[in-house]
Order: C-alpha cells, then sequence, then structure tokens
C-alpha cells in the first residue's frame, strides 16, 4: 500500500507574523507621531516660558526625556492586548503574537533612541548659539546631550526594558482579565519599575543626590537593563501561553 504524498507541504508557522507586525509598526508610527508632536509642542512652550520668566538654566530635554518613557509603556500594553484575539482567531498562536509584538516594540525603541539623540542635538547646537547652559538634571549615564553614542545605548536599552515590561503587563491583563491583570502588577510591573530606578537613582538626579546614592557605571546599568528586557519577555512569553481568547472584561 503506498501513500501518496502532497507536492505542497504545509509550512511550519513562523514566530513572527508579518502581517500582524505590519499592523502593530503603523499603529504604534501613528500613536507616536501625536506623542512626539506634543513633547515638541512642551518643550518649545517651556522654552519660551522661562525665556520670559526666570531665563533657561537647564536642558528642558533632558528634563522631559523621561516622558517618552510612559508612552512607551502604554503603547506596549496596548499591543499586547489588542490585537490579541483577532490573531487567535484567525490561527495565530499566542506564542507568534508575543514574539510579533516583542519585534514591534524593538522597533519602537530603537526609533525613539533615535528621536531622542536628535533632540537632544538640535537642543544642543541652539543652546550654545545662545550661550545656555545645557545642564542635564535628570538621571543619565550621560552628562551631554552631545555624548550620541551613550545617549543611543541608554535610550534604547531603557526603553527596551520598558516595552517589554508593557508587554509582560498587558499578557498579565490577557491572562487574568481586568481585575487578576491589576492585582498581578504587584509581578508584571516589577521589572518595569527597577529599570526606571536604575537609570533614576544615580548621582546626575534630583532623587539620586537626594538619596545619597551615586547609581551604576555605564556598562552595569546597560547589563541590568538588559537583564530586566529578558525577565519581562519570558514573563510575557509564560502569561500569553494558555491565555482565553476572550475580550478582557470577560475574563473571570
Amino acid at each position: 500500500m503506498t501513500t501518496a504524498l502532497s507536492r505542497h507541504p504545509v509550512a511550519a508557522p513562523t514566530e513572527v507574523d508579518r502581517r500582524l507586525l505590519a499592523r502593530l509598526v503603523r499603529w504604534t508610527a501613528f500613536a507616536s507621531m501625536w506623542a512626539w508632536g506634543g513633547i515638541t509642542l512642551v518643550a518649545w512652550g517651556v522654552t519660551r516660558s522661562n525665556l520670559g520668566t526666570m531665563g533657561i538654566t537647564e536642558s528642558v530635554i533632558g528634563s522631559m526625556s523621561m516622558t517618552p518613557r510612559n508612552f512607551i509603556i502604554g503603547f506596549a500594553i496596548t499591543l499586547a492586548v489588542g490585537w490579541f484575539l483577532p490573531h487567535v482567531a484567525t490561527g495565530g498562536t499566542r506564542r507568534s503574537y508575543v514574539s510579533t509584538t516583542t519585534v514591534a516594540v524593538v522597533l519602537m525603541a530603537a526609533a525613539y533612541a533615535v528621536l531622542l539623540a536628535a533632540a537632544f542635538r538640535i537642543e544642543a547646537a541652539l543652546y550654545a548659539a545662545n550661550g545656555w547652559p545645557a545642564v542635564i538634571n535628570t538621571g543619565h549615564v550621560f552628562t551631554s546631550g552631545e555624548q550620541v553614542g551613550l545617549v543611543l545605548a541608554e535610550s534604547f536599552t531603557l526603553n527596551l526594558a520598558l516595552g517589554l515590561g508593557g508587554v509582560a503587563i498587558g499578557s498579565g491583563y490577557r491572562r487574568w482579565g481586568g481585575w487578576g491583570g491589576t492585582y498581578a502588577l504587584a509581578v508584571t510591573a516589577l521589572p518595569a519599575l527597577a529599570a526606571t530606578a536604575v537609570i533614576e537613582l544615580r548621582a546626575s538626579s534630583g532623587l539620586g543626590e537626594a538619596l545619597g546614592v551615586t547609581g551604576l557605571d555605564a556598562p552595569a546599568t546597560f547589563a541590568v537593563l538588559a537583564v530586566l528586557a529578558l525577565a519581562s519577555l519570558a514573563m510575557a512569553f509564560r502569561l500569553a501561553h494558555g491565555a482565553p481568547a476572550r475580550p478582557v472584561g470577560a475574563i473571570r
């Protein structure tokens, strides 16, 4: 007895769904356009206000560099939850959803790092032309926005740790629903909170100076952020495995 083999074998599912990735990237780009537009307007408004009152005493971009981090976490949570149901309903796996979301977060982390580095460079040129002091009073491994390499390295690793932290948080809501996901924040939000602390708790920030801490050097900072990013990623995969294919509000 012989068995006929198909001439067109079924391909194994890929870890990254390109069509889903395109949707996530389009949404993230659109949302980020509004976020960075708002950041630009606020930076311009603060600079104009300071010029008319107390004068320019520090880097406005340095002070506002924490703002994009909040958007990254929020957008990553949305990515982890928003397209899960249609992806699974059309035959996609939970693992491929987390993998695709991770790629989208990596791209967002890189784009945000480049945008922040560009903002620092533009500010440095403007401040130098007007003789304003570009003092940075927030926690960073760099002391000047002109240290482009350190700006890019810190921004990317921090954005990645926070973005994947958002994916872990969103996966918690996808696994346990609204209330359960909120209770789980005590665990799912820990890597993201730790990543923020690694950057902020250093002598260059007002908080670090007040607490008398010096913080980690650049290599150690990047290493810790990478470990926290991997911890969040592992958590996201674990939580998404077996997550019910129902709306978050219907999960009990």
